[in-house]
């Protein structure tokens, strides 16, 4: 997994990507779905409001590295997986 440090500063550095943020959306509103949450218990689970949820599964904004790994633990899959665009499978974990 990687430190914080490595994944404050991949989030930093592809937060204008659209590809990642595309794939960022995607898996978040996949996994969000596969668990049967909703927008509103994430956001509680997370303390923030709704509209930043919606705004990350949607592409338009990305959460930072410590909610990273809170939706990650929430949602029951690898931070690196959900957070760094990259291939691996959630299974993989």
């Amino acid at each position: 997994m990687r430190s914080r440090n490595d994944l404050e500063v991949h989030l930093d550095r592809n937060m204008q990507s659209d590809r990642f943020r595309r794939i960022f959306s995607t898996r978040l509103d996949m996994t969000i779905k596969r668990a049967r949450l909703t927008t509103r218990l994430v956001a509680l689970y997370l303390n923030v409001k709704e509209r930043d949820v919606t705004f990350w599964r949607a592409g338009i904004t990305l959460p930072g590295s410590a909610q990273c790994r809170r939706l990650s633990s929430l949602l029951h899959v690898d931070v690196a997986w959900l957070c760094v665009a990259h291939p691996a499978a959630p299974g993989a974990a």
